[in-house]
C-alpha cells in the first residue's frame, strides 16, 4: 500500500514537473515573439510588453487579453498604423500559440486532452476564480497520474505489460 502511494506521488511529481517545464516554454515562446514582432515595428516599450506577455502567459484564459489590451495601447499611443500593427502581432502571436504551440507541448509533457484542460478549466475557473485558473492543469494532471496508477493496481502487472 505504501510503495503503491509512493510511486504514485512520485509519478505526479514528476507529471507536475514536466507540465510545469512545458508551460515556461510556452511562456517563453510567446514572450520572445512578441518582443521580436515588436521590436521589427519599432514598437516602444518592445522588451517590456514581450516580457509582461510571457509573464502572463501563465494564466491561462486571462493573461492573454490583459497583455493584448496593454501592447495595443502602447501601440496606438505611437499612432494608428502601429495600433493596427500591434492587433495584428497580438491575434498571429494568439492563435499559433493557441493552436499550435501550447497543444503540441501538452501532449508532448503530460498527454493531456486540450477538450479536458479546457473544460477543467472553465469549472475552476468559475468555482475558484484565478487561482482555480492557474491551478486546473496541474489538478487534472495529477488526477490523470491517479487514475492510471489505480487501474495499473487492479488490472496487476498483466496490464503494465500491454
Amino acid at each position: 500500500q505504501r510503495e503503491h502511494f509512493q510511486g504514485t506521488a512520485e509519478r505526479m511529481g514528476y507529471s507536475l514537473r514536466r507540465l510545469l517545464a512545458g508551460r515556461l516554454l510556452g511562456m517563453v515562446v510567446e514572450g520572445v515573439a512578441t518582443w521580436m514582432l515588436l521590436e521589427i515595428y519599432g514598437v516602444p516599450m518592445a522588451a517590456l510588453l514581450g516580457l509582461l506577455t510571457g509573464l502572463l502567459a501563465f494564466l491561462p484564459n486571462i493573461g492573454a487579453p490583459i497583455s493584448g489590451a496593454l501592447m495595443i495601447l502602447v501601440g496606438f499611443s505611437g499612432g494608428t498604423d502601429m495600433g493596427i500593427y500591434c492587433i495584428i502581432v497580438y491575434v498571429v502571436v494568439q492563435t499559433v500559440d493557441g493552436n499550435i504551440i501550447v497543444p503540441l507541448i501538452a501532449k508532448k509533457t503530460v498527454d493531456l486532452a486540450p477538450a479536458l484542460v479546457l473544460g477543467a478549466q472553465l469549472i475552476m475557473g468559475v468555482l475558484f476564480g484565478i487561482l482555480g485558473l492557474a491551478l486546473a492543469d496541474p489538478l487534472v494532471a495529477m488526477i490523470k497520474v491517479w487514475l492510471e496508477r489505480e487501474a495499473e493496481r487492479r488490472n496487476g502487472p498483466e496490464a503494465e505489460a500491454a
